[in-house]
Order: structure tokens, then C-alpha cells, then sequence
């Protein structure tokens, strides 16, 4: 509930001089309000809260931003990412605007600055310096200022409220805007590595995005609270209260990171003028100490994992000390016993490494703390936080019985290849795989990479698209995605639909037992076939076994080792097309799929014809007189 205490004075100066008390009675330029229009999957989104943070640190007392989350690229993603508010809506239709990101500069038309019909007040961000430089050299007819403070014990916020009015105007009336603003809300966002890296900080999210003012209520309403009399040397003061719930849908409202920015218009289109102060926090109790929330990690096969818990000093001394004790899935863990020096609304974030718990498929974590500095709690109400996390594998979501030793992945890119990029991540979070990072993959090519994974573990196979909007349809036809290992089986296969509009995809599988060798001669050459599956401990065994025998596939001459038999010969282009040339002196190739069938056969000595063979990896075995030499190519058409 939101309560409020109006005062009014008139001209006469001896009422006014009582009761003004901060804000300026001299005649003043236009400040400016950016009402910025977004979404966490609008792509070009993060530009915009680039263009309009510019904006305001080049004008810190001058230009100030208020980021609404609405529209379509606004709907939540999974929990904790709907950012709306029951205002932004309303905002957002009456701006006329075209595509997201947009923004308002005062709610003013500028004519030829318009992102959608003439008269719009809506624009893109390419326009919205211009039209902010041209405001900021405008006369404003009031003045508004604000303080603001939150009693971080009952969650109220309050806001003292004084406008004055420096010049005439040609309307009635004006209305009093009061929005309170978050920064520092993490969630995820589109776009973000491409255009506003900086922003990008560990978390739940790929990537986890810090937003800030973000709109989270407006305390005076949808459309304002009326002032009347706003003759020249008319004051106006007025005092809201807020309840403040410790979230809006169910993103977590931080009491400590709010900005208020208040703002007068003319009806409710056109500002006049904002105000920005922060929200200060009051501490009325000396130990209070506050649970913020958990950051719980998936876990895939295992039965531990780390524990991860944000908390913030809301007493008014330094927070030395503190218990926190936990439960998983209602088993409670030994107390972890806090110490330190947090000074007053100061936060950390603490690890609590290898904890054991019993996999479910859901683990729920409690958390509690209790006896800062060895005192009681004053406020009992904020010590707890209860999150969960998913175990993979009770979630028969881990392919079993996937052969240990080389992983094969073969990826063709779309029309974009250098958003496309991949890893292979074990239980402990050790990237043992990756290709493309740093955009290294170009278009409509086909990629194929061999990553070696231990017997008896479980990893992730994550596919990104930096850009967020997939490997499909309107960015390009043909992309595939195969990982398999090395007895065939596929781990995944992704093609067409599969790939369209992700940021990321994970695939999750483990290996089996091993024992034995991993080394095989095939009809391609040596290779590895998978721990515990194999004749021979290693490729240099494997050809030295079969030096003295012509007859096998993997003869490669006496006395010649695996260096000097790669270096007899080369084969280029790679990746090829249609065409592969061979130089050496030779007598035949042969050219095997990766599964060992014989793919196509050729006596020609300068180029051999590919045409007829489809996107992916094969093996060359290149025959000499006494020796047979291996290559392994790509085929990208």
C-alpha cells in the first residue's frame, strides 16, 4: 500500500521559504528521462543499454534512464526472467514505436527522428543522442528533486517528493511521475556477447547479463499524480511510501540497489523535466544479516556438488561473524561458521565446496543463518533462502554406455559460422574439448574435431550460437550437428528445426568401463577404436606390429615411423569441395567414410574427383609401392 501527505504553498514567498527545502527555485534546462524500450531476447537490445548508458554517463545530473521490459522479446525464458511490470505496457503502446530496441526521449515528438509513423514519439537508438542534445538546451518551466531511503527491516521505501515551478505554461495542470529503478539484476540476454561484452558476469545464465534501470514500480501510478496549481513560484511537495515485496515476479527486488527517477508531464505524453536520486538504505537494527538467494549448478551423475549463497550485512555495525547451516533434500549438512568484516549493506557471495548429497531428480536446498556476531538475529524474517537444483542422470537424461577413448563431432555452420561454437565439459567442469570460440568458424563449412574422453565419467557436449538466434532456416540451410563415438553410437544428431533459435543446447552422456588398449588397425589406418577396445597401446605399436606385413592395411614399410610416413605426402584443399589433389609419388587412393567403408577409389595422380561424396570427414589412405600413407580431409560443399 502506498501512502501520501501532500503540500501545497502559493506565490506568497514567506509560505514558500518554510516549506522548499532541496529542490532548486532557479530557472533551469531540461533535464532528460530515456524511457528505453527491451527484451532479454531482443538481439540488439544490448546496444541500446550501451547508447543510453553513454548517454547518461557523459550527463550523469542530466540524462536519465528508465529501462522497460515489454512486447514479445520481453516474455520470460524460464524462472526468474520476467522482468515486466503492469506499467510497461501502457508506456510501451502509447510510444508508437516500430521494432525493439526503442526508446523516448521526453515522450517528445521529433519530426524525422520517428522509428515508426510520423509523429511517434518512439525512435531507434541510432537517434537518440540527437534528440537528447537538443532537449538538454531547452528552458524547462519546473523543477523536481527527490530523497529517498528504504528501512531495510520492514521493506518500506520512502520518497519526499518537491516540485517548483520557474516558468508559465499553456496547460492546466501537470502530473508527477515517480518510478523506482533496479540495477544489477542478473538474467539472461540475446546479443549480449556481440554488443555488450562488459556486461556479462558468471551466473546461471549463457551468458548471465547484469541489467540495470530496470523499471520495477511506479509509485505514483500508471499515469501520475495531478498538480494543480503550477502558476510561476508555485511549490509543490508530496511524500510516498511503497511496501516493497522481496519480488516481482518472482525476480528479487534488492532494496540496496534501486535508483528513484521522478519526472513531470503534460498529460501522459510529453516530460517537462526528471530528477534521479538513490534509494539509501536505513539500518535500524545493529545485527541483521540477510539471506539474498542461492546459485545451485545442475549436476550431472555425481553426488557432490558446491554450494553457493549470497548474503548482505543489514545491521548497522560491521558483520564479523555468522552460522549458516544448510539441508539437501531435508538432510542437514555441518554448520559453516562465517567470518570476516562486511561493513553495513555490504554483499558476498560464499562457496561451500564438495558437499555429498543423495541424487533426486530434484534436490532442494535450504539455507539459514543465525548469531551475527555472535548476537541474535533482530530480524528474524530475511535469514533464509530455499533453491534446487536437477540431477541429469536421475533425470534419465545422460546416454549411457557411450564407448570411452575419441569422441567424433562433425558440425557444418549455417550462413553465419562464426556465432557457432562448441565444448565438451566433464563432471568437474573441465572444458577436455572446443572448437570455434572467438569466431574462428566461417560459413557454410563443415567441421570435424576428435576429442579423447576417459572411461567411467560423464561429460556435456554444449553447442552455442553467440548471436542467439541458431544454425536454421532464415540464417541458412544445410547446418548439421554429429557427435558420436568411436563404436558408431550417436550421442547427438541435430539438423533443420532442431537448430533453430538457441543460445545454447546441451547434450549429456557417459562412458563405460575400460581395460586393455585403445589402438586398432582398420581398413583407414590406425586408429583409436576406444579404451578398452583396442590391440595395441598406442598408434606407434600399432604400425610397428604390422611393419613386416604387406598385406595389412596398416603396412606402412620396415623401419618407418609414424612422423616419417605423415610427412611422405599431402593432400589439399582441406576442407575440399569437389575436387582433391594428392602430390607425392603414389600408385593409388583410397578414401574411407569414418564408420571404415570404402567411400571412393582412384588411380588418378594429380587430382581425384569428390564430387559424388557427401559433407563430412573421411580418411585418405594414400598407397605408395611398400607403404600406405593416411590423411584425413573435410568435405564442405
Amino acid at each position: 500500500m502506498m501512502k501520501k501527505l501532500l503540500t501545497f504553498a502559493f506565490a506568497l514567498f514567506t509560505t514558500f521559504a518554510f516549506a522548499q527545502t532541496f529542490v532548486s527555485t532557479s530557472a533551469e534546462n531540461k533535464n532528460v528521462v530515456l524511457e528505453e524500450f527491451t527484451g532479454i531476447t531482443c538481439t540488439f537490445c544490448p546496444d541500446g543499454h550501451v547508447i543510453g548508458q553513454g548517454l547518461h554517463d557523459a550527463n550523469p545530473n542530466d540524462v536519465f534512464l528508465i529501462n522497460i521490459h515489454a512486447g514479445g522479446y520481453a516474455n520470460p525464458t524460464g524462472p526468474g526472467t520476467d522482468f515486466r511490470t503492469s506499467f510497461g505496457s501502457a508506456i510501451d503502446g502509447q510510444s508508437g514505436l516500430a521494432g525493439y530496441p526503442a526508446g523516448t526521449v521526453n515522450r517528445h515528438n521529433f519530426p524525422g527522428l520517428e522509428q515508426g509513423s510520423a509523429g511517434a514519439t518512439a525512435m531507434g537508438r541510432a537517434n537518440w543522442a540527437t534528440a537528447a542534445t537538443q532537449t538538454l538546451t531547452e528552458p524547462s518551466p519546473v523543477n523536481v528533486a527527490t530523497q529517498a531511503s528504504v528501512d531495510l527491516s520492514s521493506g518500506i521505501i520512502t520518497v519526499d517528493v518537491e516540485v517548483y515551478f520557474t516558468g508559465t505554461q499553456t496547460v492546466s495542470s501537470n502530473f508527477l511521475n515517480v518510478a523506482i529503478v533496479q540495477n544489477g539484476v542478473l538474467g539472461p540476454q540475446t546479443g549480449a556477447a556481440s554488443f555488450n561484452p562488459g556486461a556479462i558476469v558468471p551466473g546461471p545464465w549463457n551468458p548471465t547479463y547484469t541489467h540495470n534501470h530496470m523499471l520495477r514500480h511506479m509509485m505514483t501510478g500508471q499515469w501520475g499524480e495531478e498538480i494543480s496549481n503550477i502558476g510561476q513560484g508555485e511549490f509543490f511537495s508530496i511524500q510516498l511510501t511503497w511496501a516493497a515485496p522481496a519480488d516481482i515476479n518472482d525476480v528479487i527486488l534488492d532494496l540496496v540497489n534501486l535508483d528513484v527517477v521522478a519526472f513531470i508531464t503534460e498529460g501522459n505524453q510529453e516530460i517537462l523535466t526528471g530528477f534521479q536520486s538513490v534509494v539509501s538504505p536505513v539500518f535500524p537494527n545493529q545485527y541483521d544479516a540477510n539471506v539474498l538467494g542461492s546459485n545451485l549448478n545442475d549436476v550431472l551423475c555425481g553426488s557432490t556438488t558446491d554450494l553457493e549463497m549470497t548474503f548482505r550485512n543489514f545491521g548497522s555495525v560491521n558483520l564479523t561473524s555468522l552460522d549458516i547451516d544448510y539441508t539437501i533434500n531435508g538432510t542437514p549438512g555441518p554448520t559453516y561458521n562465517w567470518t570476516g568484516n562486511m561493513l553495513p549493506a555490504q554483499t558476498e557471495i560464499l562457496t561451500i565446496p564438495g558437499v555429498s548429497f543423495s541424487p533426486q531428480a530434484v534436490n532442494n536446498v535450504v539455507f539459514t543463518v543465525s548469531n551475527p556476531n555472535g548476537q541474535p538475529d533482530q530480524n528474524s524474517s530475511n535469514n533464509g533462502s530455499t533453491n534446487s537444483f536437477v540431477h541429469f542422470d536421475q533425470n534419465n537424461m545422460v546416454t549411457g554406455g557411450i564407448t570411452a577413448g575419441n569422441i567424433s563431432i562433425e558440425i557444418t555452420t549455417d550462413g553465419y559460422g562464426s556465432e557457432t561454437s562448441w565444448e565438451i565439459v566433464d563432471e568437474a567442469g573441465n572444458i577436455v574439448g572446443q572448437g570455434g570460440q572467438g569466431g574462428t568458424y566461417q560459413s557454410n563449412q563443415t567441421y570435424s574435431a576428435s576429442v579423447s574422453v576417459n572411461a567411467n565419467e560423464c561429460y556435456a557436449f554444449n553447442l552455442y550460437d553467440s548471436y542467439g538466434d541458431g544454425m536454421c532456416c532464415a540464417y541458412g540451410t544445410g547446418a548439421e550437428v554429429l557427435v558420436t563415438d568411436n563404436a558408431g553410437t550417436v550421442i547427438t544428431a541435430l539438423a533443420g528445426q532442431q537448430l533453430s533459435n538457441f543460445n545454447e543446447l546441451g547434450e549429456y552422456f557417459s562412458t563405460g568401463s575400460a581395460s586393455g588398449p585403445a589402438w586398432e588397425c582398420t581398413p583407414f589406418g590406425c586408429a583409436d577404436v576406444g579404451s578398452g577396445n583396442g590391440t595395441y597401446g598406442s598408434e606407434q605399436d600399432c604400425f610397428n606390429a604390422f611393419t613386416n606385413d604387406p598385406s595389412s592395411p596398416c603396412y606402412n614399410g620396415a623401419g618407418t615411423s609414424v612422423e616419417e610416413v605423415t610427412s611422405k605426402c599431402n593432400v589439399y584443399p582441406n576442407p575440399a569441395q569437389d575436387i582433391l589433389n594428392v602430390e607425392g609419388i603414389f600408385v593409388s587412393v583410397e578414401i574411407y567414410d569414418v564408420f571404415g567403408k570404402l567411400a571412393l577409389a582412384s588411380s588418378n595422380k594429380s587430382e581425384i574427383d569428390i564430387s559424388t561424396l557427401a559433407n563430412g570427414s573421411y580418411y585418405v589412405n594414400i598407397l605408395t609401392e611398400n607403404s600406405v600413407i593416411k590423411r584425413k580431409v573435410t568435405v564442405a560443399k
